[in-house]
């Protein structure tokens, strides 16, 4: 493996010129940086990023914690955004997981800061807003996703999750049903679960329904989780003509003990799921939902870091996004 005094000895030029080519920390002759590049080529030599982050200041790394990187669609459409714009601006990306897992975020996050990241961009869940707030206050700039956190509001970049479910009622309201469940998360503790359950409560309030607890049902998050809280709605043996599931997963699943069951969807039940992910557009039917623009809010969050970076505020950065109906083929007038 080539080393800088191979790459000097070749340039015909000393050590530190070729330092200053490496990290752009001088200005060099321009017949003695083409000498260094041509030899650095020639010998398919490769700076070491850790001795060039030491000198620079600089890692050109920007780390990420999502919750989950085998969970689904919903982080890797988040990465879509983020690494769009990372790469535009010729940095790399780091990423660790935290599973919404107190611990396992604070070490994650110990970790990218050890790795000297120029920026973290944080999906955190579990920890509580202290704690948060307190890395703002270190040399590291830090962008929150999908979370607000009070006295950091500047950089948080979020969805309204609340509005999201509060829509998701109206629309089945509007479409002429009455008797509406909610097919939520068992994560009590877990912040988007209790937003959109707010959701739900104000969407009923709004057209003067009460809440009937034995309508809302919830299980782990995903199809199967879905699936089994459908199936535990319909053992209640309680009346409803509709249901808004957590997220697209949940509802997929639920759809699916519907049908076991001999239940069509929308003839006999309508549903509307939140997030839009991808493969919901082509199952049957297709499924109408609330939409999480997680790809741009992952665009917006590594604008933001970049920007925090430069020394720059959040001006031209959109912080705060509304949830938007996605009206398809699930849900019927009645």
């Amino acid at each position: 493996m080539a080393t800088i005094k191979d790459v000097s000895r070749l340039a015909n030029v000393s050590i530190s010129t070729v330092s200053r080519v490496i990290n752009n920390t001088a200005q060099v002759a321009p017949e003695k940086r083409e000498a260094v590049l041509s030899a650095m080529k020639e010998l398919n030599f490769r700076p070491n990023s850790f001795a060039q982050a030491l000198v620079s200041k600089r890692s050109n790394c920007i780390g990420v914690l999502v919750g989950d990187l085998c969970g689904g669609p919903f982080f890797a459409q988040m990465m879509l955004g983020l690494e769009r714009v990372i790469d535009r601006a010729n940095k790399f990306t780091i990423v660790m997981s935290g599973n919404h897992d107190e611990q396992r975020e604070r070490h994650a996050i110990e970790a990218l800061l050890q790795r000297q990241c120029d920026a973290l961009i944080l999906h955190s869940k579990a920890l509580p807003d202290e704690e948060l707030l307190e890395l703002t206050h270190g040399d590291t700039p830090i962008v929150f996703v999908n979370r607000v956190v009070p006295g950091a509001e500047e950089r948080c970049v979020w969805l309204d999750n609340r509005e999201g479910t509060c829509c998701a009622v109206r629309h089945l309201i509007s479409m002429g049903h009455s008797k509406i469940a909610f097919v939520t998360s068992d994560d009590s503790d877990f912040t988007d679960a209790k937003q959109r359950f707010e959701g739900y409560k104000s969407g009923l309030e709004e057209a003067g329904i009460a809440l009937d607890p034995q309508l809302v049902t919830s299980a782990y998050a995903d199809e199967v989780g879905g699936h089994k809280a459908v199936e535990q709605l319909l053992e209640r043996n309680v009346e409803f003509t509709a249901f808004v599931g957590f997220n697209d997963a949940m509802a997929a699943g639920g759809i699916s003990c519907l049908m076991e069951r001999g239940l069509q969807v929308p003839e006999q039940v309508s549903v509307v799921g939140f997030d839009d992910i991808p493969y919901i557009r082509f199952i049957r039917p297709k499924l109408t939902t609330v939409k999480y623009p997680i790809e741009s809010i992952g665009e917006q969050a590594a604008e933001l870091a970049l920007r925090l970076l430069d020394g720059k505020n959040s001006e031209d950065v959109r912080l705060k996004f509304v949830p938007e109906m996605v009206v398809r083929d699930s849900v019927k007038q009645i």
